[in-house]
């Protein structure tokens, strides 16, 4: 068969893209599919257009990209704009899963976080304790405290360092602003609420509250 016999036997111009040839031969072999010759031909028309525009290619001749893989759908290709590979890695390690603690990891970290989350009331309520314990940095060295554990216990769930410090800050994060509502609406400083008089206090509890959470639910 020729060229041009192939070209007029599934009613395509020459350069034609591959997407017309490929529509012409469906549409030709739907009239014929009981006439077998006329199949055998219209396949082998259909395979010598594709092999013309292979070898238009390999001769450096533009044709139709999508004629590269006849059979496969192209693949948008990265451009100038797209993502750093280093943020594509951080994204494609960033989504978590929360799961269920073992009874051992809720009575381990319970009781860490407990300790520290009363020390922290504590620390804000008590008159009779020294100085040392009451002054306005213990929060700040009890969060520090709350933070690496958070760390430690995450990354023992074989989570990267990097994964757990982003879900620890955004833990963090969460219990500081909702630290914060709760503090503005009961504003311990002008009418102390349970013994506890510093606005710190109070955001403290929270952050290491949803620090407990994080450390324990999320994977």
């Amino acid at each position: 068969m020729t060229l041009e016999g192939a070209l007029k036997l599934l009613g395509v111009a020459e350069g034609a893209s591959f997407d017309d040839i490929m529509r012409a031969k469906n549409a030709v072999l739907a009239s014929c599919k009981d006439d077998q010759d006329a199949v055998a031909q219209v396949e082998a028309a259909y395979d010598m257009l594709l092999m013309q525009s292979l070898s238009q290619r390999r001769a450096g001749k533009v044709v139709d990209n999508s004629i590269r893989y006849a059979d496969v759908k192209p693949v948008k290709s990265a451009g100038s704009g797209t993502v750093p590979q280093w943020m594509q890695a951080t994204m494609k390690n960033a989504p978590v899963t929360f799961e269920a603690p073992s009874s051992s990891s809720l009575g381990i970290q319970s009781c860490v976080y407990g300790a520290l989350m009363v020390f922290t009331y504590a620390s804000g309520s008590a008159t009779s304790l020294p100085s040392t314990y009451t002054s306005p940095d213990v929060p700040g060295f009890i969060l520090a405290t709350g933070f690496g554990a958070s760390l430690y216990f995450l990354t023992k769930k074989n989570m990267n360092l990097g994964k757990a410090a982003l879900i620890t800050v955004g833990g963090l994060a969460v219990g500081a602003t909702v630290g914060s509502a709760v503090e503005n609406w009961l504003q311990v400083d002008v009418v102390p609420f349970l013994g506890v008089h510093s606005p710190a206090v109070v955001v403290s509890e929270f952050i290491l509250f949803s620090q407990l959470l994080v450390s324990l639910f999320v994977r």
